[in-house]
């Protein structure tokens, strides 16, 4: 607290009745709720990490330089969050976001809550336009950018995270070796025995990686949580409605990328809110526990659906060179389920019936996208 005091960032009113919340990931993050109701995100890269080859912090603060750089990617600058200081000999980043934003995540739980112990009825699919539109004009402003970005990476001499990594690749690409292994919860052989005896999913994964479709920035990490919305969105819409009210945060994986990877991880989110509201038991059939969500997929479709077609309208560019476009969003919807389960084992979350039912929704989708159109979006085409 000494030091953000120091550096001017907070007063001590500020920290009177502040509220800390840790965020789990590969960096030291805190979440600071300010008396004012603003927050103050704050990383810090741990110290063995500093001077690695995938430095995130180094990375991420990079993207404000690049807007900075080029002022006329004002739709790519609108996205982006208040960076309020950044110190390179500690490694640390803080950014703040408006008292009046939250994430999409809280968002969809708090009409969930308010359907306690009922069925969820509906969420408005204006919300998922909003996203739509705005993802659409992040890939469009950028497409085609590669060697301004190429040389602004290359002057600030980032050049390992010009291209873009895909996560998990030592224990999704190939059989998993002893090394691996050593690093792996116990929770994670379970998922592994489901996975790898999958020739199929296997290939499809490896496939779908490889033939990365790079062509504008990504984000790269695209779920509920780290896209931000009005809390009175519905108002600020209505009174701003030329404006881009979405933000988008933690941009420690933004890259040179596919538009596919962002688009279907966004998708992802919204299969997570349905997938986690099942009634899991091993008594109950696969079909029957889906049918129990207190999320149905009939809630959560309409969202997805308009968010594809509202992304497809404002970056219609895209289908020109790449006409499978929609089928490898629903695949990046699959590999993204997959990434979660993932992440959850590395953070000692148990594989359990909910995962494995979530990895055969996943399966479909990555390995069966076609009829994943049909069964998961209810539609023949977008």
């Amino acid at each position: 607290m000494n030091y953000l005091i120091d550096k001017n960032i907070c007063t001590k009113q500020d920290l009177l009745d502040i509220k800390i919340v840790i965020q789990y990931s590969k960096n030291s993050h805190w979440l600071l709720n300010l008396a004012d109701g603003s927050k103050l995100v704050v990383k810090q890269e741990p110290a063995y990490r500093i001077h690695h080859s995938s430095n995130l912090i180094f990375h991420e603060q990079h993207i404000y330089q690049l807007v900075t750089f080029y002022p006329n990617l004002v739709n790519t600058s609108s996205l982006l969050p208040e960076i309020v200081h950044f110190n390179q000999d500690n490694w640390i980043l803080v950014y703040k976001s408006a008292a009046d934003y939250i994430t999409l995540e809280s968002y969809y739980e708090a009409l969930s809550s308010e359907s306690y112990g009922k069925t969820c009825q509906a969420f408005p699919t204006s919300v998922a336009e909003l996203v739509g539109k705005s993802l659409g004009k992040l890939h469009l402003e950028t497409v085609n950018f590669q060697d301004e970005y190429k040389n602004l990476m290359k002057d600030l001499k980032d050049n390992n995270n010009y291209l873009y990594q895909f996560p998990y690749q030592e224990y999704l690409l190939d059989r998993v070796w002893h090394k691996s292994l050593f690093k792996l919860p116990a929770e994670g052989f379970k998922f592994f025995y489901f996975y790898q005896r999958d020739e199929n999913l296997i290939k499809t994964v490896k496939y779908l990686v490889s033939h990365h479709q790079r062509c504008c920035i990504t984000h790269n990490n695209l779920q509920l949580n780290k896209i931000l919305i009005p809390r009175q969105w519905e108002q600020r819409l209505y009174e701003y409605s030329h404006q881009n009210l979405v933000q988008l945060i933690d941009w420690e994986r933004w890259n040179w990328g596919d538009p596919a990877c962002d688009l279907g991880t966004a998708i992802a989110g919204y299969l997570l809110l349905w997938l986690n509201s099942i009634a899991v038991h091993p008594a109950i059939k696969l079909e029957r526990s889906l049918q129990l969500a207190t999320i149905p997929l009939e809630v959560i479709r309409p969202s997805m659906v308009v968010m594809i077609q509202t992304y497809m309208q404002t970056f219609s560019k895209v289908l020109e060179e790449r006409s499978d476009f929609i089928k490898r969003v629903i695949q990046f919807a699959g590999l993204a389920l997959i990434y979660k389960i993932v992440e959850n084992i590395l953070y000692h979350k148990d594989f359990t019936n909910q995962e494995i039912c979530m990895l055969q929704v996943a399966k479909s989708l990555l390995c069966k996208p076609e009829k994943s159109l049909i069964s998961i979006f209810g539609v023949t085409e977008l």
